[in-house]
């Protein structure tokens, strides 16, 4: 079955930009799309198609299409239109199975080991994240989001919604939205590393707190974690780095490496019986990440939220619920 996944990016990539495009060439049976104001790169994989525009013209382009005056000042935003993205870029869609939408804060391993035909023939739409989520490619699929008023709220508030990754609620988000209409739906978080930015070690969100490292190699991710002096090792379908700000050796193989706070780096086998590495990347650091601030970003999108949500008092009642 044909894929197509999908990542508008606008602005300088990360600096690690180079080992996510490699990890997108090993995976050469699933097509990346890339629109971008960015130079770009040569020699990259034939998988991966890039047109080159602007969030300005892109911006122009969905308002055609939704024909409503949207808002979409800052690349960030574009998190709120992954799920129409079925419907808003249905001329690049043509011959594909299914359509995903993607960031590129993360690296790849091999997608279809997960992604398997069964999981493919049985489901529409398979994850919820909006770091990685796959949607069968069908017009009454793709246009399902304009039978509900929620995406009029969404395409012309400043706020960020959160709907490509919302399932339940007053707003029902895209999953949600699927589901009312008979779609099948599957969410599978042990295929992901997810990567909590609250702390310095790397704990997946999934899972319990305990310290893992990861390791690429030539198309396959790896976690490792280590407990009582023994190596556990777990292949996933990718690693999401989300918010980090990572350092990268230059001397670093695209084709194996090894991924720790905050550090992409050469692997070294030896790193992984060495009891001082592990002590040093589990440590906390207590000025890493500042929750009041992090409170005071979200009382401020939930009340620019509260300002451009129709339904006011369902708003306010659903948030003392889950309160």
């Amino acid at each position: 079955m044909k894929i197509r996944i999908i990542l508008p990016y606008f602005g300088q990539f990360n600096n690690y930009f180079e080992y996510w495009i490699e990890s997108c060439g090993q995976n050469s049976k699933i097509d990346f799309l890339i629109m971008t104001d960015q130079e770009i790169p040569k020699n990259h994989p034939k998988n991966i198609t890039f047109v080159y525009t602007t969030l300005n013209e892109l911006k122009k382009k969905f308002e055609n299409k939704l024909k409503l005056k949207i808002n979409l000042e800052r690349p960030y935003k574009l998190c709120d239109y992954k799920a129409y993205y079925g419907f808003l870029f249905s001329e690049y869609l043509e011959g594909f199975d299914f359509w995903g939408y993607c960031d590129c804060d993360l690296i790849f391993g091999d997608i279809q080991k997960f992604l398997t035909k069964e999981i493919l023939e049985k489901y529409d739409k398979i994850l919820r994240t909006g770091h990685l989520s796959v949607i069968r490619n069908k017009k009454e699929i793709n246009e399902n989001f304009l039978k509900y008023d929620t995406y009029k709220m969404v395409v012309t508030s400043p706020a960020i919604y959160g709907y490509d990754e919302a399932v339940n609620g007053y707003h029902l988000g895209f999953a949600g939205e699927l589901l009312e209409n008979g779609y099948r739906f599957l969410d599978e978080k042990s295929w992901i590393a997810d990567i909590d930015f609250r702390y310095y070690p790397f704990y997946d969100v999934s899972q319990e707190r305990i310290p893992c490292v990861f390791v690429y190699d030539k198309g396959h991710v790896y976690k490792i974690t280590r407990n009582n002096g023994r190596i556990n090792q777990e292949e996933m379908m990718y690693v999401h780095l989300q918010k980090r700000k990572m350092d990268v050796n230059k001397q670093t193989s695209n084709k194996k490496y090894i991924i720790f706070p905050n550090r992409v780096d050469c692997f070294d086998e030896k790193l992984l019986d060495d009891e001082s590495f592990w002590e040093k990347i589990s440590e906390e650091k207590e000025s890493y990440f500042d929750s009041k601030q992090e409170i005071r970003a979200n009382r401020k999108r939930d009340m620019i939220r509260f300002l451009h949500e129709p339904k006011k008092l369902e708003s306010f009642m659903y948030r003392v619920k889950k309160r």
